[in-house]
């Protein structure tokens, strides 16, 4: 498992993160938490086509 980078610009919330990345993937990647290195599930992508996904426990957005 490859570790994840926070997305930036930070999102202050998930209304906002969820916004940005509006798409849900069926099929995600798993990345390591760059703040408490916990597993991070990659559902959501953006218009762009980058994926991100939500680490519940620092309550931020991490993608690869």
């Amino acid at each position: 498992m490859k570790p994840g980078q926070w997305l930036q610009p930070r999102h202050g919330s998930q209304e906002a993160f969820e916004k940005d990345y509006p798409k849900i993937e069926a099929t995600g990647v798993d990345v390591i938490c760059p703040g408490c290195k916990e597993t991070v599930h990659l559902t959501r992508r953006g218009p762009t086509g980058k994926i991100g996904g939500w680490c519940k426990r620092c309550n931020r957005g991490a993608g690869v």
